[in-house]
């Protein structure tokens, strides 16, 4: 896959070069004969010459253009991801205690708690118990990354819980998803930790989706059968040991990252610890991590 990734950026980088050299040869021709060759510079190291292809501004535009023509995203401008995007803390302070058949609303988000049969394994066994689900609702026409950060009394007790397909990073305009919190015991509540929401344009909403929700600060026992709608998950091009202690340090946090993911893909760039929530247009993206 590394292989795939660095041939599709030496390729752009090729194709740009081509360009360059048609456009200079003609102005050449229709001036009336070359100037005299400058010294000859001295190539840079392979490592070197190699990133100033992936972090250049166009190569980084042409990929961006002919992501959104894959995922089918229509009327895509690549300005679109330079620009800060809203985020919302919705639920940061104290715990809420979600029972069953109630329903919490926030700005963005409607939760609610059932019992439903899911199945589930255990030593090869296959089973139908009564689980607690809970229901995540997008109650807006916007692309929403989202962290529903939940608790459980016995998380050892969950440990071998069926598991509903889901879209564990992102919601769609309107759309709703089901998770399984846990298997259900009589009275059972779940605690709602925190909520944390970015609204994202369209292609963002396809770029996180490929992530691995447990390298990238989701619980593994909540983000359980996360699924893109499209395209496959991204392999490992990161160190998610970095992310996860540089998060439990108070480095960065979910919005740090979310955000990195939702401008590059996780195809070709990898977050760096330096990386911050962007506030304005600049600087320009790609984002290079510092020399």
């Amino acid at each position: 896959m590394a292989a795939a990734v660095a041939g599709r950026s030496l390729g752009f980088g090729i194709a740009l070069a081509g360009i360059a050299s048609v456009a200079i040869g003609t102005a050449l021709l229709y001036a009336g004969g070359p100037p005299p060759a400058p010294p000859r510079p001295r190539p840079p190291p392979a490592d070197q010459a190699s990133a100033d292809i992936k972090f250049s501004a166009t190569l980084y535009k042409a990929m961006l253009e002919q992501d959104a023509k894959q995922f089918g995203v229509t009327a895509f401008h690549p300005q679109d991801l330079s620009q800060p995007f809203p985020y919302f803390k919705e639920l940061s302070t104290g715990d809420r205690k979600l029972k069953v058949g109630s329903t919490m609303q926030t700005p963005h988000l409607r939760l609610s708690l059932v019992v439903r049969k899911e199945t589930g394994s255990m030593e090869g066994q296959i089973y139908r118990a009564d689980h607690l689900v809970l229901r995540i609702e997008n109650l807006t026409s916007k692309t929403l990354a989202y962290r529903v950060v939940t608790s459980v009394p016995d998380e050892e007790h969950c440990a071998s819980k069926g598991v509903i397909t889901q879209n564990a990073i992102v919601l769609e305009p309107n759309q709703s998803v089901s998770r399984t919190e846990c298997f259900f015991r009589t009275d059972q509540r779940i605690d709602i930790k925190s909520i944390e929401v970015m609204e994202v344009p369209r292609l963002s909403g396809y770029y996180l989706s490929r992530l691995a929700p447990g390298l990238v600060l989701y619980s593994a026992r909540t983000s359980a059968g996360h699924a893109p709608p499209k395209g496959l998950t991204c392999p490992q091009t990161f160190s998610w040991r970095d992310i996860r202690d540089g998060a439990d340090r108070g480095e960065f946090g979910w919005r740090d990252v979310i955000d990195f993911y939702a401008r590059h893909s996780c195809e070709e760039y990898a977050f760096f610890p330096a990386y911050r929530f962007r506030t304005s247009a600049s600087p320009p993206l790609p984002a290079r991590p510092p020399a």
